[in-house]
């Protein structure tokens, strides 16, 4: 979607910029006078964009999975704890000292599709 995006305001800019009435009376640009320079920059921006988007997708895919497999091995020791007669079960620790951050926690586990 992002790439999409990105497409669609290279359009608007395309537009804005080389459509002679509405480019030069209405939004007052030269576009035709800014050379090669200035289209050169005109594309390095979103080219920037695109790469900036796709690199913060890596550093959030590997944050989630780092999450994932806290939650695994906060369950797997739960599951283990449980099994073992009169042994006490562990409670999750909360980043929050306020009441609700027992739900909270939970929510976010939900969120990610980790089931208790």
């Amino acid at each position: 979607n992002m790439q999409k995006a990105i497409i669609m305001a290279q359009i608007c800019l395309y537009v804005a910029v080389l459509v002679p009435f509405f480019s030069d009376k209405i939004l007052g640009l030269r576009g035709v006078d800014i050379g090669v320079f200035g289209w050169l920059l005109a594309l390095v921006g979103p080219i920037g964009c695109l790469v900036l988007c796709e690199a913060c997708k890596l550093i959030t895919a590997y944050q989630m999975e780092q999450y994932q497999q806290q939650l695994a091995l906060r369950h797997l020791a739960m599951a283990n704890a449980s099994q073992h007669a009169g042994a006490e079960v562990p409670q999750a620790e909360s980043n929050s000292n306020s009441k609700g951050g027992k739900a909270q926690q939970k929510q976010g586990d939900a969120k990610f599709g980790v089931l208790p």
